[in-house]
């Protein structure tokens, strides 16, 4: 039995260590590539896309009876309720005869800032700031002259009601990034969410009168030619949850690129009688700018 020489132990070792120099230099890059390759310090973007919020909030803006806003506010009102008897032609009664059974926001553009700090090729710190504004609609069915016995079929009238809201959305997270030999740069992000939801209208519309389910007159209610006083009142939550994101980073020149995405955000509105933890998605187009550099890696 022969016993394997030094030279051929260290002929075994040294081959070993350049499977392993091999092995890392094919997950992170050539020495060359890596030496062409400059990691920008600090990136700036400009993010438009469109949202896809959770149905379930919208249901805020459904005029039923337990939510703050609500249609029986405005049929309540003496001076409301006889408007609307005049503009549907009716000769008795107006009554609410069915609720939404759909209401849902549409989808809606979304804009906002971005800002990146990269520690390296493959890891990076993210803040942005986003705003949207959502419509929420569907109809609420009114009946008109419910006791007339003369009608052959129930007066039935259709009428819109409608909510739209301003969403500001702020995440701050982590980014792992998978560089391609390409350039192109793969990544996923995470990290917490915060969102500001602002009332902008909630109204119930009747023959093109808007008529508006926030109560602004207090106890006081709505009286015509009466001067009354309207008060300004804020309808507005926080939430906070978490935020999730998958891209692509596609360099065009050394300072400018672009970035396609999809993300999820996971929190609740908050919205009275809405606390409830919900998804929503989205899809960007971000227009990145490049400043600074941490040298060659």
């Amino acid at each position: 039995m022969s016993l394997p020489s030094v030279g051929q132990e260290d002929t075994s070792n040294s081959k070993r260590k350049g499977q392993n120099t091999s092995q890392k230099r094919d997950w992170k890059g050539s020495d060359d590539e890596e030496k062409d390759t400059v990691v920008h310090r600090v990136e700036f973007g400009l993010n438009f896309g469109a949202y896809f919020p959770n149905k379930y909030s919208a249901d805020f803006y459904n005029g039923t009876p337990g939510n703050v806003n609500n249609v029986n506010y405005v049929m309540s009102n003496t001076y409301w309720y006889r408007d609307i008897k005049l503009a549907l032609g009716a000769t008795d009664t107006v009554l609410v005869d069915g609720y939404p059974t759909n209401m849902h926001y549409n989808v809606a553009f979304s804009g906002g800032l971005f800002v990146r700090v990269n520690f390296n090729r493959w890891n990076s710190i993210f803040l942005q700031a986003n705003y949207t504004q959502l419509r929420a609609a569907d109809v609420v069915t009114l009946h008109v002259d419910p006791y007339n016995t003369y009608l052959s079929f129930p007066d039935l009238r259709m009428v819109p009601i409608i909510g739209k809201e301003g969403r500001v959305m702020i995440d701050l997270g982590y980014q792992l990034s998978f560089p391609l030999k390409s350039k192109i740069n793969l990544f996923i992000q995470a990290g917490a969410t915060m969102c500001y939801t602002q009332v902008l209208k909630s109204v119930m519309v009747v023959e093109g009168t808007e008529y508006n389910l926030v109560n602004i007159y207090s106890g006081q209610g709505y009286i015509p030619n009466s001067n009354s006083q309207e008060f300004n009142i804020n309808q507005n939550a926080f939430g906070f949850g978490g935020y999730f994101g998958l891209g692509a980073g596609i360099p065009l020149t050394d300072r400018f690129g672009i970035e396609p995405g999809f993300f999820a955000h996971y929190y609740p509105v908050n919205l009275t009688g809405y606390p409830d933890f919900k998804p929503s998605f989205g899809l960007y187009l971000r227009i990145m700018l490049y400043f600074g550099k941490t040298g060659e890696e």
